[in-house]
């Protein structure tokens, strides 16, 4: 029992926790819902689309954004990382360059649906307060805006 019990702890001291893949279940999987946010024609609004999915992992909610069109299929997620910034539960997620070269190619409204329609799905489904996003570890730039540290949720 002692050496189930001091496992326990040494899993909650680490502050940073790795949330590409869901973990074991030893239940049968059971769907669950999560609210995918996307924009709306004329990139004037979000939209959201309430989704079943089979585990609540980064890679399954990426794939959700992508069947959206909210992120082209060549972008891909590096890494994410629930973490605490400033005592509220956060998240850090990395993706690749190609991602800071879908968001110049579109207006300052497109990228402000696109970057808000990411921060609001991960901050929903992982029950955040704030996210960063880098682009291979470094701060995301654009010909519009710099992102360089955590966002909360965004609104119109």
């Amino acid at each position: 029992m002692k050496e189930e019990n001091s496992k326990i702890e040494s899993e909650d001291m680490d502050s940073e926790n790795s949330i590409d893949e869901a973990p074991e279940e030893k239940e049968d999987a059971v769907e669950k819902q999560v609210r995918i946010y996307f924009g709306n024609a004329d990139a004037s609004d979000f939209e959201t689309e309430n989704v079943l999915v089979q585990q609540i992992s980064a890679d399954e909610i990426w794939n959700q954004l992508i069947e959206k069109g909210v992120i082209p299929m060549d972008v891909t997620i590096l890494s994410c990382k629930e973490t605490e910034q400033e005592g509220k539960k956060a998240l850090e997620l990395d993706v690749s360059e190609k991602f800071s070269t879908y968001l110049n190619g579109l207006g300052t409204s497109g990228e402000y649906i696109t970057v808000g329609s990411i921060c609001n799905t991960f901050l929903d489904a992982f029950d955040s307060e704030t996210i960063r996003i880098t682009v291979e570890g470094k701060k995301l730039e654009t010909g519009h805006a710099e992102y360089p540290g955590y966002m909360s949720k965004y609104e119109l």
